[in-house]
């Protein structure tokens, strides 16, 4: 191997076609790596771990391929979600770095950037594939990295910070096993996925793969006298919610946020190391910019906020289970789209329940420094300065940790880059620099010298840091910094250029990357959703087992759905007076009414009854065509939403909720409007927080896919871990336009997209409706004499199609109800005559509603270890079953088309987590060891005497002849198992690898004292009745104990251990990222007559449901810029929290009293006493020790009074915020319009609170001003103090002293939360004298804050009149 290089791939010689043994040759590959003994043998789709002794006997007979720095794992291009596919895909690829570069030198190791990368196909040689090229240019691109230690040259994991490496031991212990590591350290792992086929094989990765992170690393040497700092800042970008800039926004279900990044500041001084960590993160809501963004990126709302506090909660629950304390910077501005994102930000944060435990920094960042230039940055350093000084850095001298970090700040904007970026810096060289200098002892004579060179240096470095993480997610490096206007145009220009025609197949390489698994296809697709993510690393025969029994664990609930479409011939006829007494209810909630057996009109499943039929349904799917005009300017407008889809949405709504109790209106989830054809679905509220993975999509097909007059859109989510797509399409016109029709259909089904892959078919379930415009191939007075008849039949038998479903040409495996109607299409407007004009075209049924299931069907092994697919299984027989209520039309008069609704009654699954455990487990124990390994051991003995001939008197090749081999593998097979490779762990010792490890122990069973004759005598003496080959076999496993291990230990389950506590470790993390479970209560709708909640404890949501949005009449239209704000909330119950981390994060105690001097202690103790035993004046005392922990800075505060217009449908028009005018005014600040019990007085106080915590006197009359009178009315804003005097200005010097002079505090370090300390004093805040306070958190105090001087008021801009 050729200098710095660890690793060659070699692959085995060809045979020639005249070799006698051509026959037995098969494909297969080896990997070496330096640090590794022996070597890895890829064969037959199956992975060895060879033993040098092994090896060296097989090296003659493999050739060099190519010798590379090191190896990411193993890739598996994934195959189409829709294929049905349980096993391996026919292509595996290594991928192995042939190209990097040295980035820099540690003391214990040096970190690389990958340059190059190239793909060594395990099937066959000298094979490419073109496909994957977007993959090889993303992990070219020089954005990844990798360490390798200086010690041992082995691989050293570059994911873990420094405090954790250096608390919990990471590079060691955390790594030895990778599934069953629970730090951090995952979320930055790029290439945890390629390991997966080394895991089903029992391969420890951390042997032969390098761990790879995706991010930023600039290192710097800065000199100290005779001494050498490495200075350095180092950045992951996270992998759980990897994309580009416009391609990934906001958060997902789970809680991860687009473009999260943890940068990590750093310094080794000889033997001591200091370093920082800072966060930053896309704003954890729901949103998108769609569409090419040039100039003006408008932002959008893909749900409403009162379905987004889940995911918001769970987002903020997994930062501070891995960072112990975290405080918003929310660098947002107040124009256009940001305004309203910002207003959404903090109306959502008000509602969580850590709205006063995680305190938020509002700061508009481009209006203070467009109007005070670097200065208007002073305010936000003084605010951010308390934390950082609070929660103080990580330092180790010599070896001994002396100080933790115990919090990090996370920092927004809108992409996360340019503004975050020059807060990051300003935090790391004005706020931790001096601290982490002086934590290490860095103090000479010529000190302003040394500052200084640090300080230069980590300048640079931030800069190129925040060039790096743009060049990531934007395509460019970072804007600002100092550079000049050109440079910043021109690098906008080219984000634009990379975001329109680069940026889709670079996202597309990023899923292909990440997203690989053990399974394919469709299996794949369900087991994701069925099975923890954490057991996709296991093998796919063991979880085709467990899905096999996935009815065990999966409990079927009944959901109500409504298909409806209507062509509404463009315009907003709902609002005609030409029929008063015709209402939409008759199509949405009376639908029942419009069947009339008796006289064969409409279709009623008999199997149901009336009360049945008159429950709430849960689900409606409301598809409009021609929703506007469909004018060249309408058609022009494409997808952009309209004011007939406002109207629209609040006149479905405002009906929809007829009947329901308020506790349970129908909540609008999504809307998508493509020029004329729209879908909107409203969902039941108590089952809107339940919902994940909520996408839409359009595709245009008018005038060959360029124009949106025709085409379709579609609305997908899951409930439970069932997966539903509702479709509503237009298609061609014309009585002869059939192809073109089917060609609409093909093209919507191929084109029509989700996130992660999928498509309209990648779904459980698939109702599709619209005007799909198909005709009756009959004359119409002929249709209308068949019609009068109600001869329904006669018309199906040349309704198109019918006919083209009949031929297989479009809605192939769709069904739909029986017809029972008449004709749809056309009438004339305002009566029951079809068309009467000039072209008198034929009645046909236009409008139509049609629908899927895919049955769920895995196939299990038997008792074989076969996988078969049983057809009287129960997975066979209990599909999704779906059943059709209701079909029917409706009579509404105002268009050209009449309404066509139906009722579907379809069974989703949810998960019972306890029986999915038990379930795991006992398929695990059944299965075996996952080494599907069987061990041979061979002694050869004389057939007469018995006598064992020595192994030293054999022919070191004895066994390892071609033909022998084979033979072995023959024997093997007996039992129906297939033997994949056979190797040799000693001289007469072979390991047989099965398909699987039921077959393995089967076959160790069977072979188990076998005898074989043997006729090979060359090299053995001529001995009477020949020799026999006596078998002794054994399950084996990669972590077994001795060679002596016997059947009887490797069923002992010690090998099931890890495996148990991998379970554990996967139903943990999917509760924290999945959240409460759905329980059955929640399919049933509240009754409407019931003024108060059945069950006052049924809280079943993050969000009180009376808390949701009132009704879709607020929503607003994105071309106005009227009334674009929220709605203020009405007062409601707080939330309930949900549960707790493993540690809850330090707060700083906010020391408040009553005006009478009453300490806050007496009165949470009052919270403890029941409702009948507190009085009056006691229960008055409790809300006025609630604040919001929201600070404005004074230009947003100003600008907040300007409105800016809405992006999205989703959200209500109007909401009020109390800003602030400086961080004087935060005793003003108060949530006046919520109300609160004891629970709410149990939660950390705001750590926000920064006059008390600054030391800032406070007049305690004014303070209890700031709390609502008794006749609920909010008070006035107190005064503002006034300025200090001249004489006793406040400088940054002054700020300088008091940190220099203040001495750190070192505190004993958990060895739990390696950002948590033990026996730290609770954090006592500087208030008024003779006041009290309080540890809100007493097993989690913080440490104490140092002593400031006092702030002075915010001055305000010079152009503040203006």
């Amino acid at each position: 191997m050729s200098f710095l290089k660890n690793c060659r791939v070699s692959s085995r010689r060809p045979l020639l076609e005249s070799d006698p043994e051509a026959s037995y040759f098969i494909h297969s590959v080896v990997l070496e790596n330096r640090s590794t003994e022996g070597a890895l043998l890829f064969e037959s789709g199956a992975i060895a771990h060879l033993t040098v002794e092994d090896f060296s006997l097989r090296r003659l007979s493999y050739n060099k391929v190519m010798d590379a720095f090191a190896c990411l794992g193993v890739l598996i291009p994934p195959l189409p979600s829709t294929s049905d596919s349980t096993m391996a895909a026919p292509l595996s690829f290594l991928v192995m770095v042939t190209g990097c570069t040295l980035i820099g030198k540690l003391p214990d190791h040096e970190v690389y950037r990958i340059t190059g990368v190239q793909f060594v196909c395990l099937q066959a040689p000298n094979f490419e594939d073109d496909s994957l090229s977007d993959v090889r240019k993303l992990l070219s691109s020089g954005a990844f990295y990798f360490g390798r230690s200086t010690l041992t040259g082995a691989s050293y994991d570059l994911t873990v910070n420094i405090q954790n490496r250096h608390l919990l031991k990471a590079a060691s212990a955390g790594t030895d096993d990778i599934r069953l590591r629970n730090d951090s350290g995952l979320d930055f792992l790029w290439n945890g996925s390629l390991m997966c086929p080394l895991l089903q094989w029992g391969i420890k990765p951390n042997d032969w793969v390098v761990f790879i992170i995706c991010g930023s690393f600039e290192l710097c040497t800065v000199y100290c006298g005779a001494e050498q700092a490495r200075m350095g800042i180092i950045s992951r970008v996270s992998c759980r919610r990897p994309g580009t800039r416009f391609h990934a926004r906001g958060v997902n279900d789970r809680g991860y946020v687009a473009n999260f990044v943890e940068t990590e500041q750093f310094i080794y001084l000889g033997t001591s190391v200091a370093s920082h960590v800072q966060l930053r993160g896309s704003v954890p809501l729901f949103w998108e910019q769609p569409g090419i963004q040039v100039g003006s990126h408008k932002i959008q709302f893909s749900r409403g906020l009162d379905i987004s506090l889940g995911a918001y909660e769970r987002h903020f629950m997994h930062i501070l289970s891995h960072y112990a304390a975290t405080a918003i910077v929310n660098l947002l501005g107040c124009k256009q789209g940001e305004a309203m994102l910002s207003r959404a930000y903090q109306e959502l944060h008000k509602q969580s329940s850590f709205k006063n435990s995680i305190p938020q920094i509002i700061f508009d960042y481009h209006s203070e420094v467009q109007s005070r230039n670097s200065k208007g940055l002073d305010w936000l350093q003084k605010q951010i300065d308390y934390f950082v000084l609070n929660w103080g850095h990580f330092a180790a001298l010599d070896g001994r940790n002396e100080q933790c970090q115990t919090g990090a700040l996370r920092i927004n904007c809108v992409d996360c880059l340019d503004r975050t970026n020059a807060v990051q810096t300003l935090v790391g060289v004005q706020l931790i620099l001096p601290r982490m200098l002086n934590s290490l002892n860095v103090g000479i004579r010529n000190q302003q010298i040394i500052m200084n060179r640090f300080v230069d240096g980590l300048r640079q470095l931030w800069q190129q840091n925040g060039d790096q993480v743009s060049r990531i997610y934007a395509g460019t490096g970072a804007l600002g910094s100092g550079r000049s206007r050109l440079r910043d145009v021109q690098r906008s220009a080219a984000r634009t250029i990379q975001h329109s025609f680069f940026d889709t197949a670079k996202q597309e390489a990023m899923r292909t990357l990440l997203n690989q698994s053990n399974l394919q296809g469709w299996t794949r697709l369900v087991t994701e959703r069925y099975l923890p993510r954490r057991l996709q690393c296991l093998p796919p025969t063991l979880l085709s087992n467990i899905m096999h029994r996935y009815n065990e664990f999966a409990l079927p609930h009944t959901l109500r759905v409504f298909v409806g479409t209507w062509n509404v011939n463009g315009g907003k006829h709902f609002r005609s007076v030409a029929h008063k007494h015709e209402s939409v209810t008759d199509w949405l909630l009376d639908l029942v009414n419009t069947v009339k057996p008796e006289a064969n009109w409409g279709y009623r499943n008999p199997s149901y009854d009336d009360a049945q039929l008159r429950r709430p349904l849960d689900v409606f799917a409301i598809g409009f065509e021609e929703i506007v005009d469909l004018t060249t300017s309408n058609i022009v407008a494409g997808s952009k939403p309209t004011a007939n889809q406002r109207d629209w949405g609040q006149f479905l709504q405002r009906h929809l909720n007829r009947d329901v109790h308020q506790r349970d209106a129908y909540t609008l989830i999504s809307s998508v409007q493509l020029v004329g054809v729209c879908l909107f679905i409203f969902v039941r509220a108590r089952l809107t927080p339940f919902l994940r993975d909520v996408a839409t999509s359009s595709v245009k097909t008018g005038l060959g896919g360029a124009a949106g007059n025709k085409g379709g859109v579609a609305v997908r989510f899951q409930l439970g871990v069932t997966s539903i797509c509702l479709v509503c399409s237009h298609f061609a016109a014309g009585q002869s336009a059939v192809r073109e029709r089917n060609e609409d259909f093909n093209e919507i089904c191929r084109r029509l997209s989700f996130p992660n892959g999928l498509n309209v078919l990648s779904h459980d379930y698939v109702f599709w409706c619209g005007d799909f415009n198909y005709r009756i191939n009959l004359s119409g007075a002929e249709v209308k004499r068949l019609v009068l008849q109600s001869a329904w039949s006669d018309l199906l038998r040349s309704d198109q199609l019918t006919l083209e479903r009949e031929a297989g040409n479009v809605f192939r495996g769709f069904q739909e109800g029986p017809v029972r109607f008449a004709p749809t299409y056309k009438y004339d407007l305002f009566c029951d005559d079809y068309d009467t004009s000039e072209k008198a075209r034929s009645p046909a049924w236009t409008d139509r509603v049609l629908w899927r299931r895919m049955l769920l069907q895995f196939p299990s092994t038997n008792e074989n270890g076969v996988l078969v697919m049983n057809r009287d299984s129960t997975s066979a027989n209990n599909p999704y079953p779906s059943h059709l209520v209701i079909y029917n039309r409706a009579e509404l008069k105002t268009s050209d088309h009449r309404p066509v609704a139906a009722i579907f009654h379809i069974d989703v699954h949810v998960i019972s987590r306890d029986a999915r455990r038990k379930v795991v487990l006992e398929s695990l124990r059944d299965y075996g060891p996952i080494d599907a390994k069987v061990a041979v051991n061979m002694s050869l003995v004389q057939s007469i005497s018995q006598q064992p001939v020595a192994l030293k008197d054999l022919p070191t090749t004895l066994f390892r002849r071609f033909d022998f081999i084979d033979d072995l593998k023959a024997v093997g097979g007996l039992t129906k198992g297939v033997v994949l490779l056979v190797h040799f762990l000693t001289a007469d010792t072979a390991l047989l690898t099965y398909e699987n490890a039921k077959q393995a122990s089967v076959a160790a069973e069977f072979l188990n004292g076998y005898i074989i004759p043997w006729t090979n005598s060359i090299g053995l003496p001529t001995m009477d009745g020949g020799y026999e080959l006596h078998f002794t076999a054994r399950l084996y496993t990669s972590d077994r104990l001795t060679d002596e291990q016997t059947t009887e230990t490797a069923d002992s389950l010690q090998w099931i251990q890890p495996l148990q506590r991998l379970v554990e470790i996967a139903e943990r993390e999917e509760a924290a990222a999945q959240g409460q479970c759905i329980t059955s209560d929640i399919f049933d709708a509240v009754p409407s007559d019931i003024k108060e909640a059945a069950n006052p404890s049924d809280e079943v949501t993050y969000t009180d449901l009376e808390h949701r949005l009132p009704d879709v009449s607020t929503l607003e239209d994105s071309d106005s810029a009227e009334d674009d704000c929220l709605t203020v909330p009405p007062s409601r119950k707080a939330p309930p929290r949900p549960g707790p981390p493993p540690r809850r994060p330090p707060a700083p105690n906010v020391p408040v009293s009553t005006s009478d001097g009453q300490p806050l202690s007496d009165v949470r103790s009052m919270a403890d006493i029941s409702g009948n035993d507190r009085s009056i004046e006691q229960a008055a005392l409790l809300p006025s020790f609630i604040s919001y922990s929201a600070t404005a800075s004074p230009e947003h505060s100003a600008a907040t009074n300007h409105s800016s217009p809405s992006g999205s449908l989703l959200l209500p028009e109007q909401v009020d915020f109390q800003s602030v005018t400086s961080c004087l005014d935060l005793l003003s600040v108060g949530d006046e319009t919520m109300s609160f019990g004891p629970n709410e007085l149990n939660r950390p106080a705001s750590s926000s609170n920064l006059v008390e915590a600054y030391g800032v006197s406070a007049n305690l009359a004014g303070l209890s001003a700031v709390f609502p009178p008794a006749d609920g009315r909010p008070p006035p804003l107190p005064r503002r103090p006034a300025p200090p005097p001249p004489s006793a200005p406040f400088s940054s010097s002054t700020m300088g002293e008091s940190l220099t002079n203040q001495q750190p505090q070192l505190h004993q370090l958990s060895k739990d939360d390696p950002f948590s300390l033990v026996g730290e004093e609770s954090l006592q805040l500087f208030s008024e004298p003779g006041t009290s306070s309080v540890n809100l958190i007493p097993t989690r105090p913080a440490p104490a804050p140092p002593i400031l001087p006092t702030l002075p008021p915010r001055p305000k801009p010079a152009d503040a009149s203006d």
